[in-house]
């Protein structure tokens, strides 16, 4: 229970603790300052690196695979058809997001103008630019 509604109890935190320092009713026993004073941080630094080394070997290769078959993709749908940089990357998104498809609902909307060969095309660029290996 908090005697204030602060959200999480900092003030009667504060107010306990600093009561009790003013009675002199918190007392250390032997030399602490050294230990205040520099804390040890190597768990965290070394949790960090971890993260990074991650990031660098994992997560920022996929990324990068990612951008360069984005890229590819793109490249082959502007060879192959006339349309809008917008609707290009809208194509390939929806696709992404639809296991390479684009669905009838979203073709009826945005693409219309695309005959079924077209279509089929396109998807298949896609397909083959996001394949996994």
């Amino acid at each position: 229970m908090h005697p204030f509604e602060d959200g999480n109890g900092r003030i009667h935190r504060f107010l306990i603790h600093n009561i009790l320092f003013l009675r002199s009713q918190m007392t250390l026993q032997g030399e602490s300052g050294a230990f205040y004073r520099y804390i040890d941080m190597t768990a965290q630094a070394e949790a960090l690196y971890d993260f990074v080394k991650l990031t660098i070997e994992h997560e920022l290769v996929e990324e990068l695979d990612f951008l360069a078959n984005y890229d590819k993709t793109r490249q082959a749908i502007q060879e192959s058809v006339d349309m809008p940089d917008r609707l290009i990357d809208l194509f390939i998104r929806l696709c992404l997001q639809n296991n390479g498809r684009l669905s009838p609902k979203k073709r009826a909307s945005h693409f219309g103008f695309l005959t079924d060969a077209e279509l089929a095309d396109l998807e298949n660029t896609v397909q083959k630019g996001y394949a996994r290996d």
